[in-house]
């Protein structure tokens, strides 16, 4: 039972120190050193990372609806829809950039036409608005999709040279080294690849969620323009 016990005790002591042992080495684990030991593929995946960083930022600053429709324009365009003056409206329309703008003066272009014209001509120039707003936030999913493949890369290269290392005549201590080595490689731009591609997925869906919601409200504001200006 003594025996037994002594026994136990050795390995749970080599249980904890093995333990410590795994937690000093994550701990001294940077990303420098990450990037560093992925070899020349984690360039590219941070390269990957920094470009979905400024997508987002860029997202976040011109996917609002005061840039899509901005107030101060909307209420003008509605005063004048709702005094029937059409030709202020297709200047408030020609004199701002922004979707909703674009798609109220393609409305104004078809006056002359009746109605239907001017509705159809909106409907028509709304979807392109909304298919521009679409393909902006498709990098991001972009990026989303071909960091992992890029992880992947790495990984395969990382495995070839592992395997290399085996066939060449060095002695088995530096075999060891350049097979750790590519092993290393392999793990860490999957890893980085990984964590690139699922961050940038993550946040393509947020902005997807918040592209149908501002969609919604861009048709909406374009179409009681119309509907002001149908009662006069």
């Amino acid at each position: 039972m003594k025996r037994i016990l002594q026994i136990l005790a050795v390995m749970a002591s080599s249980t904890l120190l093995a333990q410590d042992a795994e937690a000093a080495a994550t701990q001294a684990l940077t990303l420098k050193d990450i990037i560093v030991k992925g070899g020349d593929i984690m360039y590219v995946l941070v390269a990957l990372s920094i470009v979905a960083v400024m997508l987002i930022v860029f997202y976040c600053l011109a996917l609002r609806k005061n840039v899509l429709a901005p107030v101060k324009f909307v209420r003008a365009a509605q005063d004048a829809a709702e005094a029937g003056d059409i030709e202020r409206l297709r200047e408030l329309a020609n004199g701002n950039s922004s979707s909703a703008a674009k798609i109220v003066a393609s409305a104004c272009e078809a006056y002359d036409d009746g109605i239907d014209a001017m509705r159809n001509a909106m409907e028509e120039e709304g979807a392109r608005q909304v298919a521009l707003l679409w393909s902006r936030i498709q990098y991001l999913m972009d990026v989303g999709t071909i960091s992992p493949m890029v992880g992947l890369l790495g990984t395969v290269w990382g495995m070839m040279v592992s395997f290399l290392a085996l066939d060449t005549d060095l002695n088995m201590v530096n075999k060891v080294s350049n097979l750790t080595s590519g092993v290393s490689q392999a793990m860490f731009t999957t890893f980085g690849g990984l964590i690139v591609g699922i961050l940038s997925i993550v946040a393509y869906s947020i902005f997807r969620g918040h592209l149908n919601k501002l969609t919604g409200a861009l048709e909406g504001e374009c179409a009681g323009i119309l509907r002001r200006l149908r009662t006069k």
